[in-house]
């Protein structure tokens, strides 16, 4: 009979305590409500934490204003001690309430620059993955402050860690989220300071070849698998090896022969005869130019692929094929077509004619097609070394008279320049 007395006292005791905590909850969270009405912050944010002590469980509603309280106390904190300790209270409400609520995308790029602020050790980190997450969740509408805290905070984290494994990991992160970040910025209008600011990280971290080329193989390991997705990663390590000057690399041939496969369009066949440029292969980069001939289907694409063809062949010396190629070049390139095979001309004329004077003669034939492109200094250089005077006067020829030059298989009339 005792002991179920007892056991009655204790169960009326428990309920009398659970009672008084439910009230003292109840009571908290009318007090922050009654003065988060008046604006009253800091009163606001002393009874949502008495009332987070208080009840078991804060639900999700309350902590809103509660947050909201809490920054707008530290705003108007009256020294910085007291701004130091409701900025600790603010990253204490933000971990505890995902802790019985899950993670809340919408807070954690903001989750990210508290802990920043705060500076406690391993912070950094604990930034990096709030940010991550916060970042990528609002993506083109992120705070842009918020997007440079992020990508500064992932480069000084690479800057201080010591093990290579994981360093190497902070590098190729931030070789992907500069083309992730810089799109965003893009999308959300945020201005070039933004991009110039992510590129300047971006220029620390990736300095030449050596600091890029490692990560690349690792990057080609793990592409995603939407196309979509795969085509851009490939093209922005295409893009990023291209200003850096690595494209005779295996690493950007790689890249090259990935995109062809997934992507086989004609700016990816472009891509891949401009490859062959580089390793020196002009009658395979030529082929390849064909193939993407053949593919493109408007005027302008055309135009730009024949100069591509015609500019492959003058660098390659074969100044007949240039010559050709680049009075063939249709539409918005025409010009810059006569501008190669001026210079074709030109530098063949060692190889056309027997005497000075009929080798100097093949210029006038550069002149004329370097006036027809429009570029004067290339027209003045070349009549500067058309036939003098005394060349003239010594080959028995005078101004007027025609000469054939065999090289192009069509005659000139002798001019005076100079």
């Amino acid at each position: 009979m005792k002991l179920v007395k007892l056991l009655l006292g204790t169960l009326f005791l428990i309920g009398l305590t659970a009672s008084a905590q439910e009230d003292e909850c109840t009571r908290w969270k009318a007090i922050a409500g009654n003065a988060y009405k008046v604006k009253n912050y800091e009163k606001v944010t002393m009874a949502y934490v008495n009332a987070q002590n208080e009840c078991e469980s804060l639900k999700m509603v309350f902590y809103n204003p509660f947050l909201y309280s809490i920054k707008q106390a530290m705003k108007n904190a009256p020294d910085e001690a007291t701004e130091a300790a409701y900025l600790d209270t603010l990253v204490d409400t933000y971990e505890k309430a995902q802790e019985v609520h899950g993670d809340q995308k919408d807070w954690k790029a903001y989750q990210g620059y508290y802990y920043l602020k705060q500076g406690k050790p391993g912070n950094m980190k604990k930034a990096d993955e709030a940010f991550q997450i916060g970042i990528h969740h609002e993506g083109k509408d992120v705070n842009k402050g918020l997007l440079q805290q992020y990508y500064a905070n992932l480069y000084n984290l690479w800057i201080q860690e010591k093990d290579e494994d994981k360093k190497s990991e902070y590098k190729k992160r931030m070789i992907s989220e500069y083309f992730t970040l810089s799109d965003y910025a893009s999308k959300g209008e945020m201005g070039s300071k933004i991009t110039d600011f992510l590129s300047v990280y971006m220029e620390k971290a990736v300095t030449d070849c050596e600091s890029v080329l490692p990560e690349i193989r690792s990057f080609m390991a793990e592409l995603p698998q939407d196309v979509e997705t795969k085509k851009s990663t490939v093209n922005n390590f295409m893009a990023l090896l291209e200003k850096k000057g690595c494209t005779k690399s295996d690493e950007y041939e790689m890249l090259v022969d990935t995109i062809v496969k997934i992507d086989p369009s004609v700016d990816a066949k472009m891509k891949q005869a401009q490859l062959q440029i580089a390793k020196g292969n002009t009658s395979g980069a030529v082929k390849i130019f064909k193939e993407a001939l053949s593919m493109a289907d408007s005027p302008e694409k055309k135009s730009e692929i024949e100069y591509k063809i015609a500019l492959a062949y003058l660098n390659a010396g074969s100044y007949k094929a240039a010559h050709s190629a680049g009075v063939g070049i249709s539409g918005e390139y025409s010009k810059q077509g006569y501008e190669i095979a001026a210079k074709a001309v030109n530098r063949s004329i060692d190889q056309c004619g027997v005497s000075t004077f009929d080798r100097k003669a093949n210029n006038y034939y550069a002149v004329e097609l370097a006036q027809r492109s429009g570029n004067g200094g290339l027209v003045n250089s070349f009549k500067s070394q058309c036939p003098t005077s005394s060349d003239i006067f010594n080959a028995n020829k005078q101004v007027g008279d025609s000469v054939e030059l065999s090289c192009w298989g069509r005659s000139v009339t002798i001019q005076k320049f100079d």
